[in-house]
């Protein structure tokens, strides 16, 4: 069997769905025959790369949308991935027909759309299976003949006929507590400090990090690392950081391999979004021994499991909670996390 893994963004952006498929395709090259084509970096064996618009290219700097002003950036870095993976699926077609895979492996909607409907050009028709990582229901789903879904409540939205659920994991070679750092002594924060780490695009709209700040910035002494790529929003959020937070905040991008290093200097992760598909950064964390707070929904429950779960669309939640958890419930999550079972952490 020949299967092709396809990821617009790999190699150009690194959030937890690029990760995703990097991981899956270490995981799997050895044992099946199994060629990953990614929008950027750099070629290697069974790896390559498709041509494409990538979603940072100056050619989509002047893109305009007709929505509200509160929207603009949202809208632009949406249509930014809609170009990106569109020219990147059209592209991916001639090395797909060429290659006679029997399974095609998509993580984007419009990827998996616009293969599907032009299996009629394939010598061998291949089964699309489709890597459910926006949650999206049954009546949105993309055409397809098989849905990954991740957590049980993934799956009781999606299309039953078709989907299945695989959870995601994290190397615990990579991800564990006995982790060492120099990240605290590299960015000037106190061996005493108290330190909260968030992990995610640096945006307004959904890692909401304008929100993480304003709630950690209101907790006296404490610092903030925020490690994720930049964005159209960025700028703002570094300005708003350094406003509140003075030298109590740390902004910084590394490589993937690199994250267990930003890890172990905290004490706490925090995640302001409102919802998350999975949120391989929870998990990433927990295996590293943070305690972890988040939003209080079906899915992170499930999840987590044994967290501190907040509203975290009310203002003074997220600082109520650091100011007020019991270090012994502390002290007990960071013995927990590590023992996720298995088929979480692998």
């Amino acid at each position: 069997m020949k299967i092709a893994l396809l990821c617009s963004g790999l190699g150009r952006v690194d959030r937890g769905h690029e990760i995703f498929a990097r991981d899956l395709f270490e995981m799997l090259k050895d044992s099946l025959d199994i060629t990953l084509l990614k929008g950027g970096g750099n070629e290697a064996f069974r790896e390559r790369i498709i041509d494409n618009i990538p979603r940072n290219s100056p050619l989509l700097g002047e893109i305009k949308m007709a929505v509200s002003p509160k929207w603009v950036s949202a809208a632009c870095e949406q249509e930014r991935i809609r170009v990106e993976t569109e020219t990147f699926a059209h592209a991916a077609l001639k090395p797909l027909m060429e290659g006679a895979y029997d399974v095609i492996h998509c993580l984007e909607q419009e990827v998996c759309n616009i293969l599907y409907a032009n299996r009629h050009l394939f010598a061998r028709t291949p089964k699309i299976v489709f890597s459910n990582g926006g949650a999206i229901p049954a009546r949105d789903l993309p055409n397809c003949d098989f849905v990954q879904e991740h957590t049980d409540y993934n799956l009781s939205r999606s299309a039953r006929s078709k989907a299945f659920m695989i959870p995601h994991g994290v190397d615990i070679n990579l991800f564990h507590p006995g982790a060492k750092t120099d990240f605290r002594r590299h960015n000037g924060i106190p061996d005493d400090a108290f330190v909260v780490i968030s992990v995610g695009t640096i945006c307004y709209w959904h890692k909401r990090m304008d929100y993480v700040i304003r709630e950690v910035a209101a907790v006296p002494g404490a610092f903030l690392v925020i490690v994720g790529q930049e964005c159209a929003d960025t700028e703002q959020i570094v300005a708003l950081g350094k406003k509140l937070m003075g030298e109590r905040i740390v902004f910084t991008r590394m490589p993937h391999d690199e994250l267990p290093n930003a890890y172990a200097a905290a004490d706490v992760f925090v995640l302001g979004s409102l919802f998350e598909t999975f949120g391989i950064v929870y998990i990433e964390a927990m295996a590293m021994g943070l305690p972890v707070f988040c939003t209080d929904h079906v899915n992170q429950r499930s999840i987590i499991k044994d967290g501190v779960f907040l509203d975290m669309g009310k203002a003074g939640a997220l600082t109520g909670a650091l100011r007020q958890v019991d270090p012994a419930l502390l002290e007990s999550l960071r013995t927990k996390g590590p023992e996720m079972p298995p088929n979480i952490m692998t």
